[in-house]
């Protein structure tokens, strides 16, 4: 008994240590009022992410007074961020200047402290100042997981200088399926032969567009259930961490936080033809996050659907109608082969749907719908998400995305209209436009279940459930201390 007891809460103690954050780029939030943070962190909390990643690059005007602004707002409501220090953007950071600002900031309240203990201190690349980080440490206590995509996990095993590490590879090559093969390796040359592995930093994307002539960036990835299909993979993997990229970097269209019209400067600066984040939306992403993180932390099936909803998303012109804008499928910058970017991006409407048990779905293009039949659903009860698509076929006009079950409509997507008109300086914009509605399904449903049954029986069950989460309780308050 005595040993199931310690598995339990050895178990329960490594379950407190999963998180999800999300990488969020400083360099565009140059003109956030105190108002913005708040707006992008209630955003954040009421997905279930539990931090930012702070994106900071090196010598930044205003990068101060906006993390100042940032810790502020975050104390205040009780959310974390830590510092993903950018090695590669606009300059190498000085060891001292590492030192200095880690000070500033790991001390602060609001610094996320991995197990709850040491401060997590992040990179962008910067594989060529390792030898910086064993006096780092030694200045200040950190948690150092960087991400040193560039070089092999095999070779960044032997680091004496990590803690743990996190990968950039969230997207797949051409046309090829995503998989897990990359996120393997790290976990591999991660583990440890007396059984203490070091944490992994999974990354997780939506998508991939970026057009900037001073990055020498122009080329898509595949991203069309790429949503969808990487947090399966998750559940798969089950890291210690999970990071999604990116909150706002609107420059690469991964963006899954608000839009903010005054911070749209990258693509001025960044030399973007056009800007193809404006008026394409991606909030629809965050819809489900707070049932897939719950799936993540806890175990699949362990996750309750407070509302069922509906997310769809796509391109908003096929990508034969206008110039492909010397946009590529795949990068030679990164050694890939390269492809026109309409064989790595398939013009079709994607949907995927969160359901207490299976339903209808039915795509409308120009006013004519067809029922259609999902790609991929839950196993089991048919509770969970489901997804699916279907092809443009060259049709353009509005986009209605309905879900019925039983011949009740449960609720729709009006999405915008697919045209062939060419703006954009004629281009084609690689980004996805993406819509979701929710309804609230829960209510009616657990009024139903309520009504069944007798209550001495619902009494009886209430007393053994609370006898069964009592065990739980106290196994999560050794964990975090609140038992001694």
């Amino acid at each position: 008994m005595a040993l199931i007891i310690a598995l339990m809460i050895a178990l329960a103690c490594h379950a407190q240590a999963k998180a999800v954050f999300a990488h969020f780029m400083v360099a565009n939030s140059e003109n956030f009022t105190l108002d913005n943070w708040r707006e992008d962190i209630r955003s954040a909390q009421a997905a279930k992410i539990d931090a930012f990643a702070l994106n900071t690059g090196y010598g930044g005007l205003y990068t101060g007074q906006l993390l100042n602004d940032a810790f502020t707002v975050a104390a205040e409501l009780d959310f974390k961020l830590f510092l993903s220090l950018d090695y590669s953007g606009d300059g190498h950071w000085p060891q001292d200047q590492v030192i200095k600002w880690l000070g500033n900031y790991t001390k602060l309240p609001a610094y996320y402290k991995h197990n709850n203990e040491t401060p997590l201190v992040s990179t962008f690349e910067g594989y060529e100042a390792q030898g910086d980080w064993v006096n780092i440490k030694k200045k200040v206590d950190c948690f150092f997981v960087p991400d040193w995509s560039s070089i092999m996990p095999e070779k960044l095993a032997s680091s004496t200088v990590t803690d743990g590490l996190m990968s950039w590879s969230a997207w797949p090559d051409g046309t090829a399926a995503m998989n897990t093969s990359m996120d393997e390796r790290y976990l591999a040359a991660l583990k440890s032969s007396n059984g203490t592995d070091k944490p992994y930093i999974m990354p997780v994307s939506p998508w991939f567009y970026a057009n900037m002539v001073r990055y020498n960036k122009n080329w898509v990835w595949q991203g069309d259930d790429l949503w969808y299909t990487r947090w399966k993979q998750v559940y798969e993997i089950d890291p210690e961490y999970v990071e999604i990229l990116t909150w706002n970097d609107v420059g690469e269209s991964h963006y899954i936080g608000p839009i903010h019209e005054l911070d749209l400067g990258t693509f001025v600066s960044g030399g973007a033809p056009f800007d193809y984040a404006i008026g394409m939306p991606h909030d629809g992403w965050r819809a489900f996050l707070p049932y897939v993180v719950d799936e993540y932390k806890n175990g699949q099936g362990s996750a309750t659907i407070e509302e069922e909803g509906l997310v769809t998303w796509y391109r908003l012109s096929p990508s034969w109608a206008c110039s492909a804008g010397k946009t590529t499928g795949n990068t030679a910058t990164q050694g890939q082969t390269t492809l026109p970017p309409g064989e790595v991006l398939k013009d079709a409407i994607f949907f995927s749907a969160l359901l207490e048990s299976a339903a209808d779905v039915f795509v409308s293009i120009d006013g004519k719908a067809e029922s259609v039949d999902w790609s991929d659903t839950p196993d089991g009860s048919g509770k969970g998400i489901y997804f699916g698509s279907v092809p443009m076929d060259n049709r353009t006009g509005e986009v209605i995305v309905t879900l019925s079950r039983g011949g009740h409509e449960l609720t729709r997507v009006l999405g915008q209209p697919i045209t062939t008109i060419c703006g954009n300086n004629n281009m084609t914009n690689w980004n996805a436009w993406v819509g979701s509605n929710m309804t609230n399904s829960s209510a009616a449903n657990s009024s139903a279940s309520d009504s069944s049954g007798d209550k001495e029986s619902s009494a009886w069950t209430m007393r053994s459930e609370l006898r069964g989460l009592l065990i739980p309780a106290l196994i999560v308050g050794v964990c975090l201390g609140w038992v001694i």
